[in-house]
């Protein structure tokens, strides 16, 4: 089980948390494919961005919005493929890009929105909850300036994409 609430100044701990888990939970020697859901703003990138400086990633990641696929290498020369599928219209173009190609050459796959690709993932693929626990705009409208807004995540390892 890996369910942590975390705000942004556990964000690193938080990442080695998740890399450790995913490492954790690996079958075979296929990689490790660590799926990430939430909102608009929830803060996957960031996350992974996070993930990325623990694995000395150069580049850092950025979140591929426009790209949709970018790929890092760590400094032990690992391959990171990091995907957000949020603009796919449907399951069927996640085909288009050619996953099977993206999994031959990747130590580890990380994917933004990976509801789009439904049941094309990998069977292996670790799916994990990201969630805002405090709203800004709700505080905001409280009162509150969003500088002194906690943003409290909570991230949660779920089993496959039904559990969502």
């Amino acid at each position: 089980m890996f369910d942590k609430v975390f705000g942004l100044s556990e964000l690193d701990g938080t990442a080695k948390a998740l890399l450790d888990h995913a490492l954790r939970q690996r079958t075979g020697s296929l990689p490790i494919v660590l799926a990430l859901i939430g909102g608009m703003g929830a803060g996957k990138t960031t996350l992974f961005r996070a993930m990325g400086t623990c694995l000395d990633c150069d580049p850092l990641p950025t979140s591929p919005t426009y790209a949709l696929i970018q790929e890092y290498r760590t400094a032990d020369g690992k391959v990171v493929i990091h995907a957000d599928l949020d603009r796919l219209r449907g399951p069927e173009e996640w085909l288009d890009l050619d996953p099977e190609h993206l999994l031959d050459r990747a130590d580890w796959v990380w994917l933004e929105w990976p509801e789009r690709a439904g049941p094309y993932l990998p069977a292996s693929t670790l799916f994990y909850k990201l969630e805002t626990l405090v709203q800004a705009t709700a505080l905001r409208g409280a009162g509150m300036d969003s500088a002194e807004v906690p943003h409290q995540r909570r991230l949660t390892w779920m089993d496959g994409l039904d559990s969502f």
